[in-house]
C-alpha cells in the first residue's frame, strides 16, 4: 500500500523527533557540568581530591586549597609552578608534596623577595616537601604552624640595604606565635643576595630543629642564620650552618651565626656552625640580655660564643641563669680577646648578671674572657656560676678577680 507522508500521523512525527531533542538537551546539560570538557573535568576533580596538578596557575592552586577543610591535606604534584602573589592558606589544611620529588613554587621572576603575610590562616598547618624560590613567609599570631623538609632558595635582597636597614630578609619569620616548628629544611642564600634564614619574635614554644643553612660555598651567603627574640621556651637544636667566609669582608652584611636577645628560656644545643669571623661583628653565637639560657654541646668553627649585657635598647637589662657547657670551639690561633672563644661583657651598671656558668668546654686555642669592670663577681658566681674544667691549653683564661674558677687547663 502506498503511504501518504503528507498525512503521516502527527503523534508519530513528534515521537520520531523527540530523541533528537533529548540528546541535544543532554549534551547541553553535560557540558554545563563539565562532563565533556576535559579541562573542566580535571579542575573539578583536583579540587574534590585536594590535588594541585602539574601546570596549574596560582588561581587554580588557591582554588584547590579553598576546596579543602580543616584536617585535609592538599597534595602537590611535581613540577615548577609560577607564583606571582599570595598562596591563600586555610587553618588546619596541610600542603604536602605528592611524590618523592619536591615541587617548586617559583617567584624568581619578581624583582624583589615575595613576602606572604599570614595570621591564624596558617594555624595547625603543615607545609612539607615544597621548594620555595624567592618567597618569604611572615606569620603573626598563629598556633602550631610547621614547615618541614622544605627548601628555600634564591631570595632577592632589596637594593642598597645592609644588615641594619633591611630586617625583612629571613625566609621564615614568626611573631607572637605558639608552637611554631621548622625542621629538616634547607636554606640557601646566593652571592648577590645575602640574607637570613629563620627569625622568631615574641614566640612561645618554638622549635628550630635539624635544618641546613648554606653549604659553605655557593649557597652560604648568610647575614645571620637564626635570629631568636623568643618570649619563652625556644629550642634550637641539631642545625648545621655553613657560611661562605668570603662574606666576612663585607662588614655591613656580617652579623652573628645565631643571634639571640630579649629571651626567656632559650636552649641552643647540638648545632654545628662555621664561617663567621672572630670579631665584634661575627661570632658563631651571640646572646644578649635575657634569662634562662643553655648553650651546650655545639661544635663551633672559626669563632665562638659572645655573651653581652647591654644597658640600653632592651626590655631585659640583665643576663641571668646562663649555662655554657660541653661546647667544642675550634679557633685557628689564640688571641687574648673576648672574640676568640667564650667572651662575656657588660656595660650595664644599674642591674647585674646572675649565675653565669661556663664549664667543660673544649677550646684549646681559644680564650675564656670575663674581664669587664662592671661584672659583679658575687652574682656571677651565684647558684653554681663560675668557670670550671675547660680546656684552654694553648689559649687564655682572662677573668676578673673573684670569679670562681677551678679545673681549667
Amino acid at each position: 500500500m502506498k503511504m501518504n507522508f503528507n498525512h503521516f500521523p502527527l503523534a508519530l512525527s513528534f515521537a520520531l523527533l523527540l530523541p533528537f531533542g533529548c540528546k541535544k538537551d543532554s549534551v547541553a546539560n553535560n557540558e554545563s557540568k563539565g562532563m565533556l570538557n576535559p579541562e573542566k573535568t580535571a579542575a573539578i576533580k583536583s579540587v574534590a581530591d585536594h590535588v594541585i596538578e602539574t601546570g596549574m596557575t596560582l588561581a587554580q592552586i588557591n582554588a584547590v586549597i579553598a576546596g579543602a577543610a580543616a584536617g585535609d591535606t592538599v597534595y602537590v604534584q611535581p613540577g615548577t609552578y609560577t607564583i606571582t602573589g599570595k598562596i591563600i592558606m586555610k587553618a588546619g589544611v596541610s600542603l604536602i608534596k605528592q611524590t618523592s620529588t619536591n615541587p617548586v613554587f617559583d617567584a624568581s621572576s619578581l624583582a624583589t623577595l615575595l613576602t606572604m603575610n599570614y595570621t591564624t590562616d596558617v594555624s595547625n598547618c603543615i607545609v612539607s616537601g615544597i621548594t620555595f624560590w624567592n618567597i618569604r613567609f611572615s606569620i603573626v599570631s598563629a598556633g602550631s604552624t610547621t614547615f618541614k623538609y622544605c627548601i628555600f632558595d634564591y631570595g632577592k635582597r632589596a637594593a642598597n640595604t645592609n644588615k641594619t636597614n633591611n630586617l625583612k630578609d629571613a625566609y621564615l619569620e614568626f611573631k607572637d606565635t605558639n608552637l611554631s616548628q621548622v625542621n629538616n629544611c634547607v636554606f640557601s642564600h646566593r652571592a648577590a643576595d645575602p640574607g637570613r634564614g629563620v627569625w622568631v619574635k615574641n614566640t612561645t614554644n618554638s622549635k628550630i630543629l635539624n635544618n641546613t643553612f648554606g653549604n659553605g660555598g655557593t649557597t652560604g651567603y648568610f647575614v645571620t642564620a637564626i635570629n631568636d627574640n623568643s618570649q619563652s621556651n625556644s629550642l634550637i637544636d641539631g642545625n648545621v650552618i655553613k657560611r661562605n667566609t668570603a662574606l666576612n669582608t663585607v662588614d655591613s652584611l656580617t652579623d652573628h651565626g645565631m643571634y639571640a636577645h630579649s629571651f626567656n628560656g632559650l636552649t641552643i644545643t647540638n648545632n654545628t656552625i662555621s664561617g663567621w669571623p672572630a670579631n665584634a661583628s661575627g661570632g658563631s653565637i651571640k646572646a644578649r640580655n635575657g634569662q634562662n639560657l643553655n648553650i651546650s654541646g655545639n661544635t663551633l668553627n672559626d669563632s665562638g660564643i659572645l655573651l653581652y649585657e647591654y644597658l640600653s635598647g632592651t626590655a631585659f637589662p640583665y643576663l641571668n641563669n646562663v649555662v655554657v657547657s660541653t661546647n667544642e670551639i675550634n679557633i685557628a690561633s689564640p688571641a687574648n680577646d673576648m672574640y676568640h672563644g667564650i667572651g662575656y661583657y657588660r656595660d650595664n651598671t644599674s642591674h647585674s648578671e646572675y649565675s653565669i656558668r661556663i664549664a667543660d668546654n673544649k677550646l684549646p686555642n681559644g680564650t675564656i674572657y670575663a674581664m669587664a669592670s662592671a661584672i659583679n663577681v658575687t652574682n656571677f658566681n651565684a647558684a653554681g656560676g663560675g668557670v670550671y674544667n675547660n680546656d684552654t691549653a694553648a689559649g687564655y683564661l682572662l677573668l676578673k678577680s673573684g670569679i670562681a674558677n677551678s679545673g681549667n687547663y
